[in-house]
């Protein structure tokens, strides 16, 4: 009796294709949750930072009534009220330092960035202390002779991104 044998050409094992295939399923499942991790971060970063200048345009904001309030106090002149502000009128604005109890013009090229003093975590105009991404610009427009609008704007960039906060309040002579 003869036996007929038979060959089969079937291998065991993957093909180069179904190899590709499955490295590039692999790349999707892995890269995907990675990119929204990176952006979780960068969005974080963001509003981080966005807190911070929201911080900053009010602690602005509070030393210019600060400062008006100390001009009724010491003056026998009620119509001094912006005596110590009058750098806030001029066309760049100013800069206010609560930490210091100044008040300084800014120029053409834009007022400096803020430092942050490296012992308190404070934020400061002045000093050797490093220099902050923030940039804290305040302006005083006369609305009448006894109202100005105060705007304060802070500028700062994240990841390679421009962002703003600018808040915007009337300051009255309530004298």
């Amino acid at each position: 009796m003869m036996s007929i044998r038979s060959t089969s050409s079937h291998r065991n094992g993957f093909t180069l294709v179904e190899t590709l295939v499955a490295i590039a399923i692999l790349m999707i499942a892995i890269v995907g949750p990675y990119y929204s991790i990176q952006q979780a971060i960068v969005t974080s970063y963001a509003a981080r930072d966005q807190l911070i200048a929201s911080q900053l345009a009010q602690e602005a904001e509070e030393y210019i009534y600060f400062t008006r309030d100390n001009a009724y106090l010491g003056s026998s002149d009620w119509n001094a009220w912006l005596s110590s502000l009058s750098a806030c009128t001029g066309t760049y604005g100013c800069v206010v330092d609560p930490g210091l109890n100044t008040v300084a013009s800014c120029s053409s090229s834009g007022c400096p960035a803020l430092k942050q003093n490296s012992n308190n975590g404070l934020y400061t105009q002045t000093g050797s202390y490093p220099t902050t991404r923030f940039t804290r610009t305040v302006k005083m427009t006369p609305i009448n002779v006894n109202e100005e609008a105060v705007t304060v704007t802070v500028n700062w960039i994240t990841e390679h991104r421009s962002y703003t906060v600018t808040t915007v309040d009337d300051l009255y002579n309530w004298l």
